[in-house]
């Protein structure tokens, strides 16, 4: 009897080592359209509204027995844009990379999952004023924020829990963003070397850039989950007396694959393999 609880407990302790050497992790991409309103006082004190695509990619990464998860997401927007007249058109493109860790809580059984955490996000895109040839035709966009994030995921009953619901929210907290002063020109700044208060602290009251998306998912296999939901983000600011901002409202589709790799470390005495 001592011989089967010795052995039960080393096949649980190596079981347990195994565990903590594997990675679970969690890609998502998705497909966005939707519309955008557009705004920058620097080019034009007049709103843009048009359609716009977003591409999203997302990878999740969790060690076994651990709590905390690693995420990168990329995310590009671009739209096309008209003014209420219909006679000037303006072109934005936005690109933000996100990276964050998140800490999660499982409740009701597993059946939801809350995760909380931080992300520090880079965001970088332009505008394009099409009736602005003569005079300040573009405008450029640089930022780093540090937002609070957080996830809720719920496993409905239906169907045998195929169904998940999901959502979630990045605030705005703290960063730095590039901005031309009132009046100011590019040549101003980069030829003649003029600097004027042109990086920016932010904060959510000068930037209230927040993001949310709700997604509902369906388990059409073990480790592929197929989802359709909205994406809202809000990119905004005001800073150096002008006003921008780029909304976004989309529909969204995508996939989600779900899989487990080994992490085993090798003994640093031993050499690689050829």
């Amino acid at each position: 009897m001592v011989l089967c609880v010795l052995v039960g407990t080393i096949a649980a302790s190596a079981q347990q080592r195994m565990g903590e050497k594997q990675r679970f992790i969690k890609q998502s991409y998705q497909l966005g359209l939707g519309g955008t309103n557009v705004l920058d006082t620097y080019l034009t004190p007049e709103h843009f509204t048009g359609p716009g695509l977003t591409l999203l990619s997302t990878t999740e990464r969790q060690l076994a027995q651990s709590c905390w998860s690693t995420m990168v997401r990329h995310q590009l927007h671009i739209s096309s844009s008209k003014d209420q007249a219909g006679n000037k058109s303006m072109l934005e493109g936005t690109y933000n990379l996100a990276i964050g860790r998140h800490h999660a809580w499982s409740l009701l059984g597993g059946s939801l999952t809350l995760q909380a955490g931080a992300l520090a996000s880079v965001g970088l895109g332009f505008l394009y004023n099409t009736r602005n040839n003569a005079n300040n035709p573009a405008q450029a966009r640089l930022s780093l924020a540090i937002m609070p994030s957080g996830i809720a995921t719920y496993r409905l009953p239906w169907l045998k829990e195929r169904f998940t619901a999901s959502y979630e929210i990045d605030l705005p907290l703290a960063g730095m963003m590039f901005s031309p002063n009132y009046g100011q020109s590019y040549y101003e700044i980069f030829a003649r070397g003029n600097y004027d208060h042109n990086v920016v602290v932010t904060t959510f009251v000068s930037a209230p850039t927040f993001r949310q998306q709700f997604r509902v998912g369906y388990d059409v296999t073990r480790g592929t989950t197929l989802t359709v939901g909205y994406l809202g983000d809000y990119q905004q600011a005001h800073v150096n007396n002008l006003k921008q901002h780029v909304w976004n409202n989309s529909f969204t589709i995508g996939m989600v694959r779900r899989f487990c790799i080994e992490t085993m470390k090798r003994p640093k005495n031993q050499a690689p393999r050829p």
